[in-house]
């Protein structure tokens, strides 16, 4: 899934243009189709996280295009767009699970806040979803903090057993970006560092400095506050006992 891809499905060329230019500016990528069929082939291919669509289309029309969507990815949002608002028309779209429905002609205003808060909400479920598949029994919970954080706490120790795993899914989750650029490691309830957790938060620090991410450790155990202290790391990484102290930071750093 690509964060910043945006499928916009309009028969008519010039809503496309102007839709299109208007999110290209505000930073999105955006492919256009212009009618059902041909967005379905975009949308498997590339996978946009957001889907923008006329109502009234040739071929195939949004309400279709819409379960054909939620079929393939049922947590990818469809946005419809009509020149009519009739009330039976936007029933069916919400019944369908459309997340919105914006009359024509388009509020850019408008769009831009619903394209905001429904890819937002695609990745806050996404995160959800990965804690779930991992199992995570390393990771209890992940929040974000005034959309400038994310915050994942740790449940487990940091040793040769849950490293690979630490590893593997942070590192996903930076991948494909569905953090925040300010990414909090919580870990009160680590009990147990040793040399390989030293390790794989160090290689960590550097593969998030690398892709454009600031580390933050919060509240460290005693245990791994003492290892940290002890082998002069402490000053190493960015540590502070609370979340509002790191979000103060990051607010003085802007």
């Amino acid at each position: 899934m690509n964060e910043r891809l945006i499928l916009v499905v309009d028969d008519e060329p010039d809503i496309c243009g102007e839709v299109s230019g208007f999110l290209s500016a505000k930073g999105y990528q955006v492919i256009i189709a212009h009618n059902g069929k041909d967005a379905i082939k975009l949308f498997t291919q590339h996978k946009p996280i957001l889907v923008l669509s006329d109502y009234k289309m040739p071929v195939m029309n949004g309400i279709e295009l819409l379960k054909s969507i939620k079929s393939i990815n049922k947590d990818i949002h469809v946005v419809l767009i009509s020149g009519a608002a009739e009330s039976k028309t936007i029933v069916e779209a919400m019944k369908e699970d459309a997340f919105d429905f914006l009359l024509k002609p388009i509020d850019l205003k408008n769009l831009l806040d619903i394209v905001t808060s429904a890819i937002a909400k695609t990745q806050a479920r996404f995160m959800q979803e990965n804690v779930r598949r991992v199992g995570m029994t390393f990771v209890s919970e992940i929040t974000e903090v005034e959309n400038c954080a994310t915050i994942l706490y740790f449940s487990n120790d940091l040793d040769e057993y849950t490293a690979p795993k630490y590893d593997t899914y942070i590192k996903k989750i930076i991948n494909e970006r569905v953090a925040k650029n300010n990414v909090v490691f919580y870990l009160k309830n680590v009990k147990y560092i040793n040399n390989i957790g030293l390790n794989l938060l160090i290689n960590l620090n550097d593969f998030m400095k690398d892709k454009g991410y600031t580390l933050y450790l919060c509240n460290p155990s005693s245990q791994v506050d003492f290892y940290l202290r002890s082998l002069g790391y402490l000053n190493y990484f960015n540590v502070d006992n609370s979340v509002e102290s790191i979000v103060e930071r990051i607010r003085l750093a802007k």
